[in-house]
């Protein structure tokens, strides 16, 4: 009842604010909590009993319980008034992921207390700003498919130091983020051509100076790396790790994938992209219409990793 009525109460008096902003009277919204509710209702039953009987005790108490409500009011509403957020930043994180947000609040003049900051009621963030600079805050945002994503309003409330009174603000944080696909195992993209590679998947592994040890097998790591002396033991199935692996090469092609679902393979490109950057292959990436060229290096494989993530999507 109270959520009702305060998304009502907020739709008259104003839309959202947004980053950099100060709060004040303007972007500052407060009403009484469900304990908040319960105590006027007490406090209105003492003033109806103090003037049937008279009873000036009784108006003592009621008069002294509602101003504490006034000062508690005045208290939680100056939990955020004066506050200053300022520019919010992220990274691009997999779809699924939770994609921290992070937000600066400066000019804190006093200590605030029990400063919640959530996108969604499931994560609430809470901050106790110090009169010493600024704060750093990262709250977490739900992402669910890949693309460009931009958080709900950020909301900052505090209900501090009674819990009578809930003061709150919403927030535009301006964020807008690419969300890459899911990396999800799956069978290997790798364009084969014998004629240019030589039998088998030689390529792959020239180049291969240093042994760096095993790692446990996924799908489509190169057959001629299995550690089948490991296998043949029971040991399980495992992949012999290289270093020094300038001249391996790769070309991840989505037509090599079966099926009609876009949104998996991309997800199996993606793995594998993964997996190629951190043997340190050089590889490349064709898609329908469009791709990436030969390369290597974090760079790289971001360019690689956003070119899914906006496939089909401007």
């Amino acid at each position: 009842m109270i959520g009702f009525v305060s998304k009502i109460f907020y739709r008259m008096v104003g839309g959202n604010t947004t980053i950099p902003v100060t709060l004040g009277l303007r972007n500052i919204y407060i009403l009484p909590s469900g304990y908040g509710l319960l105590y006027l209702a007490g406090l209105t039953a003492m003033l109806v009993g103090s003037i049937n009987y008279n009873n000036n005790l009784g108006f003592l108490l009621t008069f002294l319980l509602g101003s504490l409500g006034l000062t508690a009011m005045l208290h939680t509403y100056g939990m955020l008034f004066g506050l200053r957020l300022g520019v919010a930043s992220t990274t691009p994180v997999f779809a699924g992921e939770f994609m921290d947000v992070e937000i600066v609040i400066a000019d804190v003049k006093r200590s605030r207390t029990q400063l919640r900051l959530f996108f969604g009621p499931d994560h609430v963030v809470i901050v106790n700003p110090l009169p010493s600079g600024s704060t750093r805050v990262r709250v977490p945002a739900t992402t669910e498919g890949r693309g460009w994503f931009s958080p709900p309003p950020l909301r900052i409330s505090c209900d501090y130091p009674l819990g009578l009174f809930r003061a709150w603000s919403r927030i535009q944080t301006n964020v807008r983020e690419i969300v890459y696909p899911k990396p999800l195992a799956g069978p290997s993209p790798r364009i084969e051509d014998p004629a240019e590679r030589g039998e088998g998947d030689v390529s792959r592994d020239t180049g291969t100076d240093d042994f760096l040890g095993l790692s446990v097998y996924r799908p489509g790591d190169p057959p001629r790396r299995i550690h089948w002396q490991a296998y043949s033991r029971g040991r399980g199935l495992f992949v012999k790790q290289f270093g020094g692996l300038a001249g391996a090469e790769t070309m991840l092609d989505m037509r090599q994938l079966n099926g009609d679902n876009v949104e998996k393979k991309l997800s199996v490109l993606c793995f594998h992209i993964l997996s190629a950057h951190r043997q340190r292959f050089r590889f490349g990436l064709k898609l329908t219409g469009r791709g990436v060229a030969m390369g290597e290096g974090n760079a790289h494989r971001d360019r690689c990793l956003r070119a899914l993530a906006l496939f089909d999507r401007q």
